[in-house]
């Protein structure tokens, strides 16, 4: 308890000197913790290289004696399980060659129904920016003034010129 009590009256520690100790502790922490997180990446990958190397070996070791009914049963159970996958992918693709066709107009449709996905996201994205560049009416230009009768008697005397003008161009 006397100890405790000492702590307080001892002198404090100036806050700039405490900060370059907390960031050093802080770059330590972080070197180390990158350090383990490689090592076990390394450990996963040449722990997956090496399922694969032992699984190949027993293939080979199967067909070396003759026991293919065995390795027959084997890959017909891995591709049981894949199945589902490529079943999946495949509706996942489906639905987005419908979801891209819809964006293409009517008389482009045809064209692409039978294209693969990255043709189909390509040409969408194409006819999407052109259609984006190309102005919906051709020749005109959007008038920002009020009609004659809105505007009121200021804004009639200020704009009293452009008014005449606009007269006389009719």
């Amino acid at each position: 308890m006397s100890e405790e009590n000492q702590v307080p009256n001892e002198a404090v520690v100036d806050s700039g000197t405490e900060n370059v100790v907390q960031e050093v502790a802080q770059s330590e922490h972080i070197a180390e913790s990158k350090k383990y997180r490689k090592r076990a990446q390394d450990a996963e990958s040449k722990l997956a290289e090496l399922t694969k190397a032992l699984e190949s070996q027993e293939n080979n070791k199967l067909k070396e004696k003759e026991e293919f009914k065995t390795l027959s049963e084997k890959l017909e159970a891995e591709n049981t399980s894949l199945n589902s996958y490529k079943e999946k992918y495949d509706g996942l693709v489906e639905q987005r060659k419908t979801a891209l066709l819809e964006k293409l107009p009517e008389d482009k449709r045809e064209q692409f129904i039978n294209k693969d996905l990255d043709v189909l996201e390509f040409m969408v994205s194409e006819l999407s920016s052109k259609n984006l560049n190309e102005p919906q009416a051709r020749g005109t230009v959007k008038s920002k003034a009020k009609p004659y009768s809105e505007l009121s008697v200021n804004e009639k005397k200020q704009n009293w010129s452009d008014i005449v003008r606009s007269f006389t161009k009719k």
